[in-house]
């Protein structure tokens, strides 16, 4: 059982900031640290713990946002790679499209708070209404959904499930026979995983835990030699001051990250869905942050609905008409959005192949909005 001393309790009682305090340590030459039970604070990540049961609460409607002023996204900040606070800013994919959210349904991309729920998390933190939307790498399972814990609004990209190993271990996987991978247990990572080693007859044995920063706490304490889980958070953790790392050039799956909202919350669902492929369409279409004014008042009925000079659609979708010509002036459209903080001008260099255009070789076709 976890203890709390008469300070922390103190600090507790009194809703004072602690959000920020952290224990480091190094362990076996990793650089490891260990957040304390954090609050809310401001101006910076709302930590959120799940409670052991969450009482139900009305379903969030787009005009509760509205007039809450605030939009509340949810992001994995157990590493940096979906959203991160520089300089008194948000950075990363998640924070970049949280405000593309806001901008559509507030009209001030700024007016966003971003809050760190882990992947276990999820469904209460949404169903506890601490969130509006759920983004970061979350996986898609039908258990999730059938059960009514959460509702998918839509695949945000795609990255692919990848294996950490040290530096000074061998780069070929047939190698590791015998050896041992750290996973979440009964999780996609471990499904896809097992699956894997067994179709290629590779040896190795499992690690499991109860969720991936588990997994990930294990494999710093040299207990086994491997980590699996998608190569944004391995990159994460290698690019967080985790030393003598790799990631192995296997690809285990693919692994689609996708938004979540409220279990029924089919409107927001709805407004992400359409909001997300207005970004696609703009690069459909090569409209970016430098042109796009001057797709405004255009002939092309689709151009019109898409840039809110028919008002009608995106209004039937509680959606401000002309928030993509404010959101693309400022962000760009979706392939300047995911290079910028995902792709090539990044420093995950994650490659866009299957959440590509189909133009360009990828899955993806814009619906058209009309």
């Amino acid at each position: 059982m976890k203890t709390v001393s008469f300070f922390t309790a103190l600090l507790i009682c009194f809703g004072l900031n602690a959000a920020n305090a952290q224990t480091s340590a190094y362990i076996d030459g990793y650089a490891y640290s260990q957040p304390q039970q954090a609050q809310y604070y401001t101006q910076q990540a709302v930590a959120y713990a799940a409670p052991a049961q969450t009482a139900a609460v009305p379903t969030t409607k787009i005009s509760d946002i509205v007039s809450r002023g605030v939009l509340r996204c949810g992001s994995d900040m157990s590493v940096n790679t979906y959203a991160r606070f520089v300089d008194g800013k948000w950075e990363g994919f998640d924070a970049d499209f949280c405000r593309v959210l806001a901008q559509a349904l507030l009209g001030d991309s700024e007016k966003i708070e971003m809050v760190n729920v882990g992947t276990n998390d999820v469904a209460e933190a949404l169903n506890g209404a601490k969130i509006d939307i759920m983004l970061s790498g979350s996986p898609s399972s039908a258990a999730l959904e059938t059960s009514g814990e959460a509702l998918n609004a839509g695949a945000l990209y795609y990255d692919y499930q990848m294996l950490l190993a040290r530096t000074e271990d061998p780069n070929d996987l047939e190698s590791y026979h015998g050896k041992k991978v750290c996973m979440a247990a009964d999780s996609e990572y471990s499904k896809n995983f097992e699956e894997y080693n067994s179709k290629y007859n590779m040896g190795i044995t499992y690690l499991t835990f109860a969720d991936f920063n588990e997994a990930k706490r294990a494999f710093l304490l040299k207990r086994c030699q491997l980590l699996t889980a998608g190569s944004l958070l391995l990159k994460g953790i290698s690019n967080s001051g985790v030393k003598n790392t790799k990631i192995l050039p296997n690809k285990i799956a693919i692994h689609p990250a996708y938004a979540y909202v409220q279990k029924n919350n089919n409107e927001l669902r709805l407004a992400v869905k359409w909001i997300l492929n207005a970004l696609y369409l703009t690069e459909e279409y090569d409209i970016n942050a430098k042109n796009i004014k001057f797709y405004s008042f255009n002939d092309n009925m689709e151009l019109k609905n898409l840039m809110g000079e028919d008002a009608k659609l995106w209004s039937s979708l509680k959606v401000r008409p002309r928030w993509l010509v404010d959101a693309v002036a400022a962000f760009g459209n979706y392939a300047d959005i995911y290079e910028r903080n995902l792709g090539k001008d990044s420093e995950y260099q994650l490659e866009r192949v299957e959440g590509n255009l189909l133009k360009n070789g990828g899955t993806i076709y814009p619906i058209p909005f009309m």
